[in-house]
């Protein structure tokens, strides 16, 4: 009887410490037939730097860390193009609930740590970090292109964003556990615009 009563507490405990270790987020396919068109995206693109306090759901995420720097082809390549295909550019996320690193293969969101490394009050985000590497004089620019499906996709979907090289640059080294041969570059955030946004854009 006693060995009976001791199978669901296991069962319990064994779900209870799963739940608890497992912080990953699994993303949801990208919406390729969404927003807007091209030319309607760059007439609308500017840099915004107030947010809304609303959230932005799984889909919405999912979609824009597709764009940003997702798979396209079967092959692996990207849809941010990378000088001889290196691919250095990774992209880190922060929300509400911690820091994670986006896995494009994967496409989720691996848990990093429960750091707070959310800017300018907005809901999520972005960190865009390149591999160094020996001789590679382009991570700079890869890292530019990658921010710029960032700011086309924001406009093109109705979001809010700004690229920007200003940051706590040895907190979030940390609070995303960079190694010395990783460059924090770039970060966004990224929203819906505050409803009453009296800033002067760019």
């Amino acid at each position: 009887m006693k060995k009976i009563f001791l199978i669901p507490i296991l069962l319990f405990a064994a779900t209870f410490v799963c739940a608890q270790e497992s912080k990953d987020i699994k993303l949801k396919a990208p919406q390729k037939n969404k927003g807007a068109k091209i030319m309607q995206a760059l007439s609308n693109r500017k840099s915004t730097r107030t947010f809304d306090a609303k959230e932005l759901d799984i889909q919405t995420i999912s979609n824009l860390l597709w764009a940003a720097n997702g798979i396209n082809r079967p092959d692996g390549k990207r849809t941010a193009p990378s000088a001889m295909n290196r691919q250095e550019v990774d992209v880190y996320v922060c929300l509400k609930s911690g820091a994670y690193f986006f896995n494009p293969q994967e496409n989720e969101l691996k848990f990093i740590s429960d750091a707070d490394c959310l800017l300018r009050d907005a809901p999520l985000t972005l960190y865009l970090v390149a591999r160094a590497q020996e001789g590679n004089t382009w991570a700079y620019i890869d890292t530019g292109i990658v921010s710029q499906n960032i700011s086309l996709f924001a406009s093109g979907f109705g979001l809010a964003t700004v690229p920007q090289g200003s940051m706590p640059k040895e907190k979030i080294i940390k609070d995303l556990k960079l190694t010395d041969n990783q460059l924090l570059i770039l970060n966004h955030p990224v929203g819906y615009p505050a409803k009453e946004n009296k800033e002067k854009n760019k």
